[in-house]
């Protein structure tokens, strides 16, 4: 695995390692896809979540590296479900469509966002102060729960090809993208800037789409 680690390439001073350079390379195609609602995406996502749970590992966020067996499971579950989709019944037609969540449901998730990043947070927290010997204190336990919360949230609408997984992602990547730029995840940070930018191109992409729904 050294290979993989290893500086590949020195960009400007920073030390890219062939680790970080795959992951980001897969994580961009894994959201261009998913924005052009190519169920590729959940294909090349999975390689994607294999590639960050190694690099995430190296720099001590356990959450999202965690959050890569959830993502790696729900693209499973995406991919199947919108290859199979069930017959629309109103005509007939073989295709999963777009949907937007209600008021009430965008506060039901946001109470589990909440909730289940407090949740995980503390539990991190706990369970590196009982096993010091074996995890090394997490950084930033609190913050990197709840992204972990708020991406399960987005990667479980996304698998169900809900519109509304593309604001929840704006505001996830823009906070991921500071977060790693700060800790010296340059290219990574990079990376969520661009998927900032995609989602924003898939908002109004998904929207024309639901639009035809209506006509």
């Amino acid at each position: 695995m050294d290979f993989l680690t290893q500086n590949m390439v020195d960009v400007w001073g920073y030390g890219l390692s062939l680790l970080e350079f795959l992951a980001v390379v897969t994580g961009f195609a894994a959201v261009w896809l998913a924005s052009g609602e190519k169920s590729g995406n959940f294909l090349v996502g999975m390689l994607n979540n294999v590639l960050y749970a190694l690099l995430f590992y190296q720099f001590r966020l356990y959450s999202v590296m965690l959050l890569q067996a959830v993502y790696f499971g729900f693209s499973l579950y995406g991919y199947y479900h919108w290859r199979h989709p069930k017959p629309d019944e109103a005509n007939g037609q073989q295709e999963l469509r777009i949907r937007r969540l209600t008021i009430k449901q965008w506060i039901a998730y946001l109470l589990i966002i909440l909730i289940g990043g407090g949740l995980w947070g503390s539990f991190v927290i706990y369970t590196q102060a009982h096993f010091p010997e074996w995890i090394d204190p997490p950084a930033y336990p609190r913050l990197d729960a709840l992204l972990t919360s708020a991406s399960v949230v987005g990667q479980w609408l996304l698998s169900r090809k809900y519109w509304d997984n593309w604001p929840l992602w704006i505001v996830v990547d823009l906070i991921s993208c500071v977060l790693y730029a700060y800790m010296g995840m340059f290219f990574t940070a990079i990376l969520f800037a661009s998927f900032t930018l995609i989602a924003a191109k898939a908002i109004w992409q998904w929207r024309q789409t639901y639009r035809t729904y209506e006509r």
